[in-house]
């Protein structure tokens, strides 16, 4: 199959790299950003992606459409791709590039398949492609030979082989140690900070993990990532679980993404995350935010 025509839903953080990159690589990408928001637009824009504000228009005239967003919106994209899918009666491939587990992808499987589409079970893994990142697109199902088209140009694709939901498995696999230590690391930080202990904490690894401290350095741009990463960690947990392993870790993640995403720096994003402020000064925060979760549940 020949793959000229790429629409990218949606182009954020990611997917408007992702674009960019296969845009320099001659490939035409197109987005429709009816409904997105300022944010997802001045992206597109800065990374010259062309808009077709009808769905329907976009899906019939692409050759293959990239979702990439956040998981907890996956399945309700899926459906309305398909019923444009329907209402065109085109057989538009279309890869799921989202953080989710193998049971998700085996159900947005059927809905693409199900309306037409040619069905791309896709793990991302590793940050937006640029001069340094080699970002990896693992692939499985029987339509994954459509994404290798696009290997080389800015991502690095890998087929997996065998049936949909092998490259989602991967991709949870990845992110539960990634995103999971992360997430550790802030709750860690942010335990010791409530008990006041955090000074004492940092002595002690400073003293005997320095790796590990410099690690944990990461936790302040979490404020910029937590949001998304709530629902993959629902995702991971599934994934856990269906694979008989405890999902309690990531479930436990997830209440850490979602204190941070609802502290007072949440609304933060990877261009306005305040680079001057000190990791202690990020950690007080997520600390007063977890006090008053503690405050409210003794009142509730």
């Amino acid at each position: 199959m020949k793959v000229n025509r790429i629409a990218i839903l949606s182009p954020g953080e990611m997917g408007h790299s992702v674009g960019r990159c296969l845009l320099e690589g001659g490939f035409d990408v197109a987005t429709c950003l009816t409904g997105r928001s300022e944010r997802t637009r001045s992206l597109s824009g800065a990374a010259g992606i062309r808009d077709v504000p009808d769905l329907n228009e976009l899906v019939r005239d692409s050759d293959l459409i990239l979702a990439i967003l956040v998981p907890d919106q996956a399945v309700s994209l899926a459906g309305e791709v398909a019923d444009a899918l329907r209402r065109t009666g085109a057989e538009t491939a279309y890869a799921d590039c989202n953080a989710v587990s193998p049971a998700t992808a085996r159900e947005i499987d059927e809905i693409i398949t199900g309306a037409g589409g040619r069905f791309i079970d896709a793990g991302i893994i590793g940050g937006p492609p640029g001069d340094r990142e080699k970002t990896r697109f693992y692939a499985s199902g029987p339509h994954e030979d459509v994404l290798t088209r696009l290997d080389g140009h800015g991502i690095l694709v890998r087929p997996m082989g065998g049936e949909v939901g092998r490259a989602s498995g991967i991709k949870m696999c990845y992110a539960s140690v990634t995103k999971g230590t992360s997430a550790l690391h802030a709750a860690a930080l942010t335990a010791a900070e409530v008990m006041g202990l955090s000074e004492e904490l940092l002595a002690e690894f400073a003293e005997s993990q320095s790796q590990r401290l410099k690690a944990m350095d990461g936790v302040n741009s979490l404020s910029a990532k937590a949001f998304r990463w709530i629902g993959e960690m629902r995702e991971i947990a599934a994934t856990y679980e269906q694979a008989g392993v405890s999902s309690g870790f990531h479930e436990g993640a997830e209440h850490i993404f979602r204190l941070i995403a609802e502290s007072p720096i949440g609304h933060e994003r990877p261009e306005t995350v305040d680079r001057n402020r000190a990791l202690e000064e990020t950690v007080a925060i997520f600390a007063a935010a977890a006090r008053r979760g503690q405050d409210e549940n003794r009142k509730g």
